[in-house]
């Protein structure tokens, strides 16, 4: 086995980030027309105090940050950059990654509180 790192993981990540968000987004747009309440941040905010919707808009956050900038970053390699571009992509899409999944639950978090 090389110390060289796999593109698996990557795929496999890809492949189910894919799958939560082909179930999650259609849940999470039919779910509020269904609740018959006009949308509002009173209305997130209720629906965010149950731990079960606030943990499924976690992880749909959390999915579409990997795979979008996932799938950026793959197609990039599809460029055959060298590889100190690679590493600097590589670094440059974990730093946005963080900081847009940080933001995001920030901005959940201030829903709840």
């Amino acid at each position: 086995m090389s110390a060289k790192k796999s593109p698996l993981w990557s795929w496999v990540g890809q492949r189910i980030s894919a799958l939560i968000l082909a179930i999650g987004i259609p849940v999470h747009i039919i779910a509020i027309p269904l609740s018959d309440k006009k949308i509002s941040s009173s209305f997130v905010s209720e629906r965010l105090s149950h731990t079960g919707w606030l943990i499924f808009d976690l992880l749909l956050l959390l999915c579409c940050v990997y795979h979008g900038l996932n799938g950026i970053y793959s197609i990039s390699l599809d460029f055959n950059p060298d590889k100190k571009t690679t590493k600097a992509l590589s670094l440059s899409f974990l730093i946005l990654g963080i900081t847009l999944s940080i933001y995001g639950i920030l901005i959940l978090w201030s829903f709840i509180r």
